[in-house]
């Protein structure tokens, strides 16, 4: 199953404090500024095993870093199935950089709530964190005949002339905060980028202007719930975010509270009135980051030459 791109938080920054005033935000940095913090990123997926949950550490800007000192690689790391009220012990796998549990009676299920504490020492500090995430209910669907995706013509349209996008039609889960369309192009390079793009863009034009080709080959759009009395939902995938030809993968993801909150404020640290906020991270204790679940669901797209 694939997990979640998200956006991740930097290990080499230091727990900065925020200070604005309205409209005109400003930062202030300094050796004061840092504060050990326990780094987590990890999701819960119903009916797959758990792993790949990271647990890192940050760092005071401007100190020289040794990626292997990173990991948290002797943290205790435990999940907990609240309503059955057992903890579940996980292991860290030093090939991968990650923790997983490596049993076979640990089993995420829908709808369930499951407590993820972490203890670490960090600069001679004890520290401990601890997440909830409750698992979106049973029930996110792609509705493939309704939908629209496999074979595509790059700006195909119909008899008419209309244009013809993406789309993926689905029915909800319950539980869920919100749905997310990741967009992930799997042949992305030079070879295959869309020169006959509308904007006229140029890929070596683009990469000298600082983007990368990543900016370009994965792309996220997302929506809240939409009326509880019509269970179906639809996302249209905009020409704009195809970048490249060839083949895509379309995953639907049904995120909980704790995905939301990080999804949409740990990249988007200023508002409206230019103030400065911090992350939500929903971690209680020592720690930033995230620790949420979700329910998935995958199609392909090819988007063919002209």
């Amino acid at each position: 199953m694939i997990k979640p791109k998200i956006k991740r938080i930097s290990g080499v920054l230091g727990f900065l404090l925020l200070f604005s005033s309205c409209g005109t935000p400003t930062i202030s940095v300094d050796e004061s500024t840092y504060e050990p913090k326990i780094v987590i990123n990890g999701f819960l997926i119903p009916g797959n095993p758990v792993s790949k949950i990271k647990i890192d550490r940050n760092f005071p800007l401007g100190q020289s870093i040794d990626k292997n000192e990173i990991p948290l690689n002797d943290a205790q790391v435990r999940i907990t199935d609240v309503a059955a009220d057992t903890a579940f012990t996980l292991s860290y796998n030093p090939d991968s950089a990650w923790f997983e549990y490596s049993g076979t009676d640990l089993n995420i299920k829908y709808g369930k709530t499951y407590r993820l504490d972490v203890s670490a020492t960090l600069d001679g500090r004890p520290l401990q964190a601890a997440s909830v995430t409750t698992v979106p209910d049973e029930g996110l669907k792609i509705d493939r005949l309704a939908s629209v995706f496999g074979d595509l013509t790059y700006r195909q349209t119909s008899g008419e002339g209309n244009l013809i996008s993406p789309l993926i039609v689905y029915e909800q889960s319950g539980n869920s905060a919100f749905y997310l369309l990741s967009i992930s192009a799997l042949d992305a390079g030079f070879s295959t980028f869309i020169y006959e793009n509308p904007m006229g863009q140029k890929l070596e034009k683009m990469l000298d202007r600082g983007r990368k080709i990543e900016d370009l080959q994965y792309s996220g759009k997302w929506k809240r719930p939409d009326n509880e009395n019509n269970s179906y939902s639809f996302i249209e995938v905009n020409w704009f975010r195809i970048w490249f030809y060839g083949p895509y993968r379309l995953v639907l993801y049904a995120g909980d509270q704790n995905y939301y909150h990080y999804y949409n404020t740990s990249n988007n640290v200023m508002g409206m009135d230019g103030n400065l906020h911090e992350p939500i991270f929903d971690i209680e204790g020592d720690g930033i980051g995230v620790f949420g679940s979700a329910v998935t669901d995958t199609v392909y797209l090819n988007v063919l030459r002209p």
